[in-house]
């Protein structure tokens, strides 16, 4: 296999790394604007151990949220990581639920220095969505585990004028990320009752050397 077809090639889920794991090519816009972001973060995380405080989503949205994000806005991420320390620096308050503890307790010392992060370890399924604040959120953020328990939760607790993301979208049904395909459903069916618009963006992620899909929805800058 030559260099660049090795670079090129995809996976078992995907024709190449241009391709999401649904079949859709990145836009050559966003191959030209992001793909050197990704392979910039890519190459400092692997040759450095070194990753940049940004939500690992696709970049195209990660520049809608910082437009739509307020000082006051209210932020529920299930997963996290570098973009919780991002949530933080933007945003008003943040609630952070992880249930992988070896990554949790990376993240914990962190985040301790931060003065609006609330960080929960969940330790089961049923703690994943029973340990968050019952109130209203501006963004649910949806890149953890149980995607269509999260999904489900989100659509009761989103705040009016507010985003739902669910992350790698193009995704099946696994073990750990849950039935992504009905947790895509669960909101589309809340968008179209709620007339709320939405997007997809198949796009390049921090440290990714792939696309990836992305589904939005709510309002847009």
């Amino acid at each position: 296999m030559t260099p660049f077809r090795k670079i090129y090639s995809g996976s078992v889920t995907r024709k190449t790394r241009l391709h999401d794991e649904l079949g859709s090519f990145v836009s050559l816009g966003r191959l030209l604007r992001n793909g050197p972001r990704a392979v910039f973060t890519g190459a400092a995380r692997v040759l450095f151990d070194w990753r940049q405080e940004l939500p690992w989503i696709s970049y195209d949205a990660q520049d809608e949220l910082a437009r739509v994000l307020t000082p006051q806005s209210k932020v529920l991420e299930f997963g996290s990581g570098m973009s919780t320390m991002w949530y933080s620096r933007h945003t008003g308050s943040v609630v952070s639920i992880e249930d992988y503890k070896p990554w949790f307790d990376v993240v914990a010392p962190r985040v301790a220095k931060l003065g609006n992060v609330d960080y929960r370890f969940a330790a089961n399924r049923a703690e994943y969505v029973s340990l968050v604040p019952d109130q209203q959120y501006d963004l649910i953020m949806i890149d953890g585990s149980h995607r269509d328990d999260c999904a489900r939760f989100a659509v009761e607790h989103l705040a009016k004028g507010g985003v739902i993301y669910l992350d790698n979208s193009d995704k099946g049904l696994d073990e750990k990320t849950g039935n992504v395909p009905e947790a895509q459903r669960i909101l589309l069916a809340f968008a179209e009752r709620e007339g709320l618009p939405t997007c997809e963006f198949t796009d390049f992620a921090p440290t990714q050397l792939h696309v990836q899909r992305g589904l939005w929805v709510g309002r847009r800058p």
